[in-house]
């Protein structure tokens, strides 16, 4: 069986900030769908274009997984006092949730930047298509994660060659327990090494550098295996 792609259409950060600053004050379904529509307006001439668009920001913020509900909901809580990097590590949060194309993408990108500091686009093609086949559906949407990676400035180009651009810092434990519960969830594991956290992959944009002390005063459960390992899993 194929594995599903479905992120088709490049996002921006702006885009991002809009749907999930107005999921609090709509107070309709369908008023929601004709304010995100009106809003791309000025970034997406073409319709289809503009319901794609509309589509994956409304499965990043609006229509999650009855199992992800609690995480977005504790997203919302915190995106009104958020710095524009905090903004962005919660969107990365919710579209690696969401999206687990996105979050293949982002891993694939993460470990060639670990291994060699940059990658091509030819590279990550490879990659990607190993994982989904090389068909048309996954060429369209490697070019929109890529562009929308691009766009959230989390990667910068030259000549099809990419790299890293400087890693947001996060200071807030809340952010970064959140993000730790999310990463759990996305990479479907059980339990993390509390040291690994911070070289995941798919996190690669952000600095999280998380303490057992913090992980002990959050609902996650942190068990020590040995003198210097802790693992932090869900309860």
């Amino acid at each position: 069986m194929k594995k599903a792609v479905g992120f088709d259409q490049k996002l921006q950060l702006h885009q991002l900030d809009f749907i999930a600053r107005e999921l609090t004050r709509t107070d309709s379904r369908q008023q929601m769908y004709d304010l995100v529509d009106q809003y791309l307006m000025s970034d997406i001439a073409g319709s289809k274009a503009r319901v794609n668009a509309r589509t994956i920001l409304f499965k990043i913020w609006v229509l999650v997984g009855e199992e992800n509900e609690e995480l977005r909901d504790r997203a919302i809580q915190m995106f009104g006092n958020a710095s524009k990097d905090e903004r962005l590590l919660l969107h990365w949060g919710l579209m690696i949730l969401a999206y687990p194309f996105l979050k293949d993408m982002a891993e694939q990108i993460g470990r060639l930047i670990q291994l060699h500091g940059e990658f091509s686009s030819l590279q990550l093609g490879r990659k990607i298509f190993s994982l989904y086949g090389e068909r048309r559906r996954v060429s369209v949407s490697i070019t929109a994660v890529l562009g929308t990676f691009k766009s959230l400035e989390v990667i910068t180009e030259q000549k099809r060659i990419y790299q890293s651009a400087d890693k947001k810092q996060i200071q807030k434990s809340d952010l970064k327990l959140w993000m730790t519960e999310v990463l759990l969830k996305a990479t479907e594991r059980s339990a993390i090494e509390l040291k690994q956290i911070a070289n995941e992959p798919c996190i690669f944009p952000f600095a999280l550098d998380v303490t057992e002390s913090e992980m002990r005063q959050s609902h996650l459960q942190v068990t020590r295996q040995g003198i210097d390992m802790a693992m932090v899993g869900l309860k």
